[in-house]
């Protein structure tokens, strides 16, 4: 049974309700539209979306910077992209960190076509997305009720021992300094959260995987856009340049995220000595003059 997709679109620009209408209806998707205030906002996860979109021109009057705030932690915590119409640099009064969070900015009037291929890029398993993270919020439940049936020794021992990252547990691993939960889909840098959207942690998520390997920038592209044959560097660029933004304390001369020139790009948590090695690699003029420091 195809799961349906809910979006619910934050908004009260009723030409594009009825784009969207049209558009859902077609695609057997759920949309609900709701204001842009606070009483409204707090009902987002009662409507158990699996998309937001947001419409920049309409609400930027109205929404609050706890409103936004409150958007983000609901799309941090329970994995929900954000979509918003209109350019950031076009729209005044709005807190430009929403570009650390937002997953796509679409052309303002809204292009049913550039939704349509933002949809099938973020959702193209998205049956099989959607019932894993609903049977993990099913699971998640049921495993509260048990807890508050045992005895609050246990009960307590048991949140103790949840709070602490599980080494053995095949969704959470470790690179050096950071620390990867593939299953609550986040980073933390020092026991610090890295606060990442959709693509810049499935960006970083495939770097951490190997790290001693160089990812190629096209196997790269592959992996973030597997249905878009229009992706191009330029996109991998910008999303690597958010990326960096967030995990380096210098962007412009990172420590953990490196480019090797002529190739891709790895995680660096190497030693010193294989530091070395990559500067010099990166400091030859030619790819034949890299190569041939390794041979």
């Amino acid at each position: 049974m195809t799961t349906v997709l809910r979006i619910v679109l934050i908004s009260d620009d009723q030409y594009c309700l009825g784009l969207l209408k049209g558009y859902c209806h077609a695609r057997n998707y759920e949309i609900s539209q709701i204001a842009a205030n606070t009483e409204s906002i707090n009902k987002i996860i009662d409507m158990q979306p699996d998309v937001i979109i947001l419409t920049l021109h309409s609400v930027q009057n109205r929404l609050k910077t706890s409103d936004l705030e409150l958007i983000r932690k609901t799309r941090i915590k329970h994995v929900i992209p954000v979509c918003c119409l209109g350019k950031i640099n076009n729209v005044s009064g709005l807190d430009r960190k929403i570009e650390s969070w937002v997953d796509v900015f679409l052309d303002d009037p809204l292009d049913i076509s550039q939704l349509d291929n933002f949809l099938r890029n973020s959702f193209i398993h998205h049956d099989h997305l959607i019932q894993d993270r609903r049977r993990g919020e099913r699971r998640l439940t049921n495993d509260r009720r048990r807890s508050l049936s045992q005895n609050s020794d246990s009960h307590n021992k048991q949140l103790d021992d949840n709070r602490l990252p599980k080494n053995n547990n095949e969704d959470y691993f470790v690179a050096g300094p950071f620390q990867i939960d593939q299953r609550a889909k986040r980073v933390l840098l020092n026991g610090k959260s890295v606060d990442l959207t959709r693509k810049e942690f499935e960006l970083f998520e495939l770097l951490a995987t190997d790290v001693a390997r160089v990812f190629m920038a096209e196997e790269i592209i592959q992996h973030l856009w597997p249905t878009n044959n229009r992706a191009t560097k330029s996109d991998l660029y910008q999303y690597m340049h958010l990326l960096r933004k967030k995990t380096e304390d210098d962007p412009n001369n990172p420590q953990w995220i490196l480019t090797i020139k002529g190739f891709g790009y790895r995680l660096n948590v190497a030693t010193p000595a294989e530091v070395k090695v990559i500067k010099e690699f990166n400091s030859a003029p030619s790819i034949e003059q890299r190569v041939s420091r390794f041979n």
